[in-house]
């Protein structure tokens, strides 16, 4: 394989953070038996010189959780001694790491700027939004220790954006939290859409994000970013980004705009792996990095199945006119099934609503971007 992107969960499921809406608790439950233990230096250095064996080109060592900084700053320590090791190809090795930022300090800066560690911190725009729904384990809020985290980060040079989830607290505001992401100087930024559990109803929470509310959030978002973009204030949306990309013609970043599932390997604590984060079931796993080679998990039964039910293609999405930038949105949002075919995205008005208001700038900024580039 030319390139191997990994995420691994060094701790499972497992945070120092109480998340009301953390989609991976809920993976982790449905689970059955679940894993509660750090990653072991044995698992780790099987999973390092698998992954460096068979790639050529590219490796991205991406770490997520939980909370992936509770494995210890000697965890990553050891793994850069492993790449060092068994990096028998020469391949380009990238890192990155999402965290909720509580355990950051000098010592950890210096590591992630000196290895180029890209971090995300997880903040969901200003206090009033973020503090509702984002607690540590004793129930004390978290927001003022993540900005510290971005300041610490600064300070060491070390790359860094951040990811929000919009709640429906997060869509209700649009404007503050842009005007939060500006007063904070954050200009790499990511936005998803909160999901409810996989065995839920939609909209049975507080937090849960209604169609309608996250359309008239994306809608007024990009106004906001529209207008700074004009003056030459650019501030980097992946969700906007990757739309304007895909229509000046080049492929999509974002694996939800890209038809059907690819298998983006997700490795547990204890190395099993399966196809993604949101499906890291039972019925979907893998093989284990102890058993199996990343190229036969990825050509095996299980990953072709996962691949092949997402290119159910809704019949709603067949005469839609944004369906050729759309594709159909992120699987986990057209769950569950009716028979052997996926429902039509959950937030379809919601990108409906986004594209008739968005389109067209979007369409005119990708003209320009090819005729600059040629």
């Amino acid at each position: 394989m030319k390139r191997l992107l990994l995420l691994i969960k060094p701790v499972s499921g497992n945070c120092n953070m109480r998340c009301q809406y953390c989609f991976y608790c809920d993976v982790v439950s449905s689970r059955g038996v679940q894993n509660s233990r750090t990653m072991s230096y044995k698992t780790l250095e099987i999973l390092v010189r698998n992954a460096l064996s068979e790639t050529t080109e590219m490796c991205l060592f991406g770490f997520q959780g939980g909370e992936p900084t509770l494995a210890g700053l000697d965890f990553y320590r050891n793994l850069i001694r492993l790449e060092q090791k068994y990096n028998v190809n020469r391949v380009f090795i990238r890192h990155s790491i999402q965290t909720n930022g509580l355990l950051l300090n000098d010592e950890w800066g210096t590591f992630l700027a000196e290895y180029d560690f890209l971090t995300g911190i997880s903040i969901d725009g200003p206090k009033s939004v973020h503090n509702t729904l984002r607690t540590d384990a004793n129930g004390k809020k978290t927001h003022k220790q993540c900005i510290f985290a971005t300041r610490l980060l600064s300070k060491h040079k070390a790359k860094y954006n951040i990811l929000s989830v919009v709640t429906r607290q997060l869509a209700t505001h649009p404007d503050q939290v842009y005007h939060f992401y500006k007063t904070q100087g954050f200009r790499h930024l990511q936005l998803i859409p909160c999901l409810d559990g996989l065995r839920e109803a939609r909209n049975s929470h507080l937090y849960s994000l209604d169609s309608k509310r996250y359309g008239d959030f994306l809608c007024r978002l990009f106004d906001l970013w529209y207008d700074d973009f004009v003056k030459d204030d650019y501030y980097s949306f992946r969700n906007f980004d990757n739309f304007i990309y895909m229509l000046a013609g080049y492929p999509p970043e974002n694996c939800a705009t890209s038809g059907a599932c690819s298998v983006n390997p997700l490795i547990e604590a204890d190395g099993s792996v399966y196809p993604c984060d949101f499906y890291a079931l039972n019925r979907y796993r893998l093989g284990s990095v102890y058993t199996h080679s990343f190229h036969e998990m990825l050509s095996g039964g299980v990953a072709e199945e996962f691949v092949g039910a997402s290119r159910s293609v809704h019949a709603e999405c067949c005469k839609c006119e944004y369906g050729f930038i759309c594709k159909g949105g992120c699987r986990r949002d057209r769950e569950p099934p009716n028979g052997d075919r996926l429902e039509l995205n959950y937030f379809c008005a919601s990108y409906k609503q986004f594209f008739k208001h968005a389109l067209p700038r979007m369409t005119d900024i990708a003209a320009h971007m090819r005729i600059e580039r040629g």
